[in-house]
């Protein structure tokens, strides 16, 4: 692979991820100490969920450091 900026051959691969995960509901932990008390406010863990990942893979360039897709 070329870089598109110098020309030079020597380029890598690389991945970067990304991870987003949903926190604590406090609305749900409001409703939930209004209803069974101070233990309720656990029920605004019920709404988190498990994270979305997200993987892209890039060159990269060691001459000149441009990132580019291929």
């Amino acid at each position: 692979m070329r870089c598109p900026s110098c020309g030079s051959d020597n380029c890598h691969i690389i991945e970067e991820s990304e991870t987003t995960q949903k926190g604590y509901g406090v609305c749900s932990g409001v409703c939930g100490y209004l209803l069974l008390g101070p233990i309720g406010f656990l029920c605004g863990l019920c709404g988190m969920g498990e994270g979305k990942t997200k993987r892209r893979s890039f060159w990269i360039c060691p001459h000149c450091g441009r990132k580019f897709r291929v």
